[in-house]
């Protein structure tokens, strides 16, 4: 079978999907593949394309598939123990540094960090120390391989620990970072079916309205977050917005929403 088969053939996929397959199965870039559209496929490389264009057709998403995601412009191993990078998760990165400012003595934390996206990029752009947690011990294992293949696992530390169970009390942090669960009971019946059957329950379930965790979060901040220190939050809707907002208020914080390039609120930030 020759590339451009695959390329223009029926198979029910976007083009997009099928020369991103392409290029994972015959180990090709995408410039590679549109300069040797005559060219046969091997056997061997074959065999793995056409597994993965039925697990394609199936829902699989290509991240999963392909086992990485650019994200940040660095590229995150990923399976299916851990969220795959979105975009939105940019905006809480770009004023997460734009609150660092330069400065090389913060210890962040990076709450629910998945893949370790978040922590990885604050660690490589900012030099400080990051403090990476999450309640799932196989993604604690990504996180740290994706540290250490970008470069700073010597600014990374990894926790297995349901939220601070496993912290010693009074262990304070300049800023915290969460893109813990929100998703609500209702939401999650809409989801997409390559978000619903491929990407982990854990990372995507946040309760009936979504804020469980990011409740039991929010009541361990006296004991944190560092006095002056910021807190940043990945949220899914206004209404979460707002009943978030209103419990960091009462804690003492003043806040303010930003929303994502769809102009839907994303990011909820605190300040001491």
């Amino acid at each position: 079978m020759k590339i451009r088969q695959v390329i223009t053939g029926q198979t029910g996929l976007s083009r997009t999907d099928r020369v991103a397959v392409l290029c994972y199965a015959c180990k090709l870039t995408t410039e590679q593949i549109y300069s040797n559209l005559d060219a046969e496929i091997r056997d061997s490389d074959l065999t793995v394309l056409e597994r993965c264009l039925d697990e394609r057709m199936l829902g699989k998403p290509l991240a999963y598939i392909t086992g990485k995601r650019e994200f940040f412009s660095e590229t995150f191993a990923v399976n299916e123990n851990v969220l795959i990078p979105r975009p939105e998760t940019e905006i809480l990165i770009e004023e997460a540094l734009h609150r660092v400012d330069g400065r090389k003595d913060c210890v962040i934390l990076d709450m629910g960090c998945g893949s370790g996206a978040i922590g990885t990029v604050m660690a490589k752009e900012t030099g400080n120390r990051v403090v990476c947690v999450d309640v799932s011990y196989e993604a604690v294992r990504v996180a740290r391989k994706n540290a250490e293949s970008i470069g700073v696992g010597h600014l990374t530390e990894f926790i297995c620990s349901d939220l601070f169970e496993a912290f010693r009390p009074h262990v304070y942090f300049d800023m915290i970072l969460a893109n813990l669960p929100y998703v609500t009971h209702e939401e999650w019946k809409g989801l997409m079916t390559d978000v619903r059957d491929f990407e982990p329950c854990l990372a995507l379930d946040g309760g009936e309205d979504g804020l469980e965790i990011y409740r039991r979060l929010i009541a361990s901040l006296p004991g944190r977050l560092a006095p002056g220190g910021d807190i940043l939050l990945e949220i899914g809707s206004a209404l979460q917005a707002r009943e978030l907002k209103a419990i960091l208020e009462d804690t003492g914080l003043s806040t303010r929403v930003i929303n994502d390039y769809a102009n839907k609120e994303r990011v909820l930030t605190g300040h001491g």
